[in-house]
């Protein structure tokens, strides 16, 4: 069984933290988005899958990495709309 890091950074690129587990690096991220202290916005890179997840403090955003950029969110309803108007853009 492989075990993929999820690698967290802070807003100036510092990496913070690895986790081998999806939702425990999300939850972590989510805190450390809502410290005082802390560059944002906080992203998530799984190399793996090719994608990241860009965490505010109670939002965040998910780009696939390919071709067509590919966005979802999580937290506010309000951002549904949002991420379906982007649905087509695409990556030059």
């Amino acid at each position: 069984m492989t075990t993929r890091q999820f690698q967290v950074y802070d807003g100036d690129g510092e990496l913070v933290a690895t986790f081998p587990e999806w939702e425990a690096a999300h939850n972590w991220a989510h805190l450390r988005a809502n410290e005082p202290v802390t560059s944002r916005p906080v992203q998530i890179e799984d190399r793996v899958e090719r994608r990241t997840w860009t965490i505010e403090a109670d939002r965040c955003r998910l780009t696939v990495w390919r071709r067509r950029v590919e966005y979802g969110y999580c937290g506010s309803g309000d951002l549904r709309h949002a991420a379906n108007a982007r649905k087509h853009a695409r990556a030059s």
